[in-house]
């Protein structure tokens, strides 16, 4: 009797062993489970907080495609009606210029009235195009993109000044010109119609500090729409980046000339 109570003593301590052990690896799971329940939440939230970036970055990114395309369609718009003005004003520009040439009677007679005001000094007379161009022997003549007058031209632009300054009845325009090399962009001057008439009024406010008399000058710009030659070489554009002196006809005469 006394072994089966000693007996059932030890399989009860046995039992009991075994179900500590069993609760505690339980407890231990619910605890690596509990863990790892957060861990996985933790995540989510993360997830759920960069889907939230990602969707208001493709937002962004739609509003601004949105904005350029509009923008580019906004300066397509304007460069298309920028060339329209431009080709509109050339085309006036070419019509102006037309009815202001001289016929070869007028052009003979001008010629005849101004020659003995230019003789000499190494100057001569050009009829060309229904106008009476001032020929030098050196011509004047600028760097890319240039504007200022070397110092090399004031001799031809001391003569150029002496024979206006001798024959105040005398008028010349000054007429500026440029190579077909688009202006580059953040300088001065926004176009080659800016450069050219930059370059003849740096010769008439070197001509008028010379003593001429202001009115007696004219500054114009043509441009690269005037060229000497076309053929698009070093030496052509540098031919090209030049100023001309064309003898003013009286005003009468122009006036006359422009009335359809």
């Amino acid at each position: 009797m006394r072994l089966n109570l000693n007996l059932l003593m030890l399989l009860s301590i046995v039992v009991l062993m075994s179900s500590c052990v069993s609760k505690k690896k339980w407890t231990q799971l619910l605890s690596e489970k509990e863990s790892a329940d957060q861990m996985l939440a933790a995540e989510k939230s993360k997830t759920a907080e960069l889907e939230g970036k990602v969707a208001g970055l493709e937002s962004d990114q739609a509003a601004l495609q949105t904005k350029y395309d509009s923008e580019t369609a906004r300066l397509a718009n304007e460069v298309s009606e920028f060339k329209t003005d431009l080709e509109g004003s050339q085309a006036t520009a070419t019509e102006a210029m037309s009815k202001l040439k001289l016929s070869e009677t007028d052009l003979a007679t001008l010629q005849t009235n101004v020659r003995a005001a230019v003789s000499g000094g190494g100057f001569d007379l050009a009829p060309r195009d229904g106008r009476l161009f001032v020929t030098t022997t050196d011509p004047i003549l600028f760097n890319s993109g240039s504007v200022r007058v070397k110092r090399s031209y004031n001799p031809t632009l001391e003569n150029v000044a002496a024979i206006l300054k001798g024959n105040p009845s005398l008028r010349l325009i000054i007429e500026g010109h440029s190579d077909n090399v688009p202006v580059k962009t953040g300088v001065a001057y926004s176009d080659n119609w800016d450069v050219s008439l930059a370059r003849a009024k740096s010769v008439v406010k070197k001509l008028t500090k010379m003593g001429v008399s202001p009115s007696q000058l004219l500054p114009t710009g043509r441009g690269e729409y005037n060229p000497l030659s076309s053929d698009n070489s070093a030496e052509s554009r540098k031919m090209n980046r030049r100023v001309d002196f064309i003898v003013m006809p009286d005003l009468t005469t122009l006036v006359s000339a422009a009335r359809p």
